[in-house]
């Protein structure tokens, strides 16, 4: 009797234990790349880098918004050194760790998570990310893109590319056509194969918005949602974000040049 209330209570215990691990966020606050930082190191880990995206968010980090940034850093990673991904964990109980930090850079559990960029290893330069934005992979990289000097791309885009397609829809039809022939020298010079896929819908978007005018930008990214909210496989869904992706670089502020109804 007695050896069965022992296995008894080892299995309840057991069972606990397995409970507790399983209802943890703790396995979802895995961030391969990130640096995670508290009160001593913060200041002076982002003053020996030129840039710094930071997250504070709650001890035990988990869902779309930390996974939208643990994807970041994986990319940010692979492509500069020149940016550190890091993370500060506030706690609000026990010892309240980090939670100074949070006070510091006004960022507290009403506002997690609060994502900030350092520049120039400087603690007190800094960007806000937008509140009003959704946590996601391009929107971080956008984030970062346009506050600094680094390029990281979204899928698909390529930073030659990127560039040479600044502000076209309002460039004149024969500065179109010369981007157009330069672009066509680029895509020759590209050895990977993913690339020069992406080069060439560059290129179709280039003449397509040359012949068509800037409502092409507009019409094209509504056909390309209706395909990806469609019925199509993970593969097709990647291809056409890929496309959206490339099409926004062809977007405007402000449209300067007579689109071709209005000519006529």
């Amino acid at each position: 009797m007695q050896t069965s209330t022992k296995y008894l209570n080892f299995a309840h215990l057991l069972a606990t234990v397995l409970l507790i691990v399983w209802a943890s966020p703790a396995e979802g606050s895995s961030c391969t790349g990130c640096v995670e930082l508290d009160v001593l190191s913060f200041d002076k880990i982002i003053e020996r880098f030129p840039y710094a995206l930071v997250k504070f968010d709650i001890a035990f980090p988990y869902g779309e918004k930390h996974e939208a940034f643990a994807a970041f850093s994986k990319v940010a990673n692979t492509v500069t050194k020149e940016l550190l991904v890091a993370t500060v964990g506030i706690k609000d109980y026990g010892e309240n760790e980090n939670k100074e930090l949070g006070l510091r850079f006004n960022v507290d559990d009403k506002s997690f998570p609060g994502i900030l960029l350092f520049k120039d290893g400087n603690v007190d330069n800094f960007e806000r990310f937008p509140a009003y934005l959704d946590v996601t992979l391009d929107n971080l990289k956008n984030f970062v893109t346009q506050n600094t000097e680094l390029y990281i791309g979204r899928d698909g885009c390529l930073k030659d590319f990127e560039e040479l397609v600044k502000k076209y829809a309002n460039k004149e039809d024969a500065e179109q056509l010369q981007l157009i022939e330069q672009a066509e020298k680029l895509k020759q010079e590209l050895s990977s194969e993913s690339a020069k896929v992406s080069a060439k819908v560059y290129l179709i978007f280039m003449r397509k918005i040359n012949e068509k005018g800037y409502e092409y930008v507009e019409d094209e990214t509504k056909r390309l949602q209706r395909l990806k909210a469609g019925k199509v496989t993970d593969a097709k869904k990647l291809e056409l974000q890929q496309r959206l992706n490339i099409l926004e670089a062809f977007r405007v502020t402000k449209l300067t040049k007579v689109t071709r109804n209005e000519e006529l």
